[in-house]
């Protein structure tokens, strides 16, 4: 996610007018990876993006109101990862099948 200032490109059609803009287009394309932020972030320009390597892992984009005085939109969005639990064994003693007695 950030402010990339690749103001022409057109993320629908994937596609743009000037050469900077068609080689990052194409580095994220070979990369594989999907951006996620369709709407104008910057007067009527996308410049900032949300790029993840699987579309499933990005929910709910929403450009908002932008922040103080900043002339960018937020973006919020959910970021979906699933996590596997850090399983800790803990070995605890039986106390009931030992003799005790002293």
């Amino acid at each position: 996610m950030g402010d990339f200032n690749h103001g022409h490109i057109q993320w629908t059609s994937l596609q743009s007018t000037r050469r900077e803009d068609q080689e990052f287009l194409n580095l994220v394309q070979d990369s594989f990876l999907s951006q996620h932020v369709l709407e104008a972030t910057r007067d009527e320009n996308v410049l900032d993006i949300v790029l993840s390597s699987q579309k499933e892992f990005v929910d709910n984009v929403k450009i908002c109101e932008p922040l103080g005085c900043s002339d960018h939109n937020q973006i919020h969005f959910i970021i979906k990862v699933k996590g596997e639990r850090n399983r800790k064994i803990r070995y605890r003693k039986k106390f009931t099948k030992e003799d005790i007695r002293t």
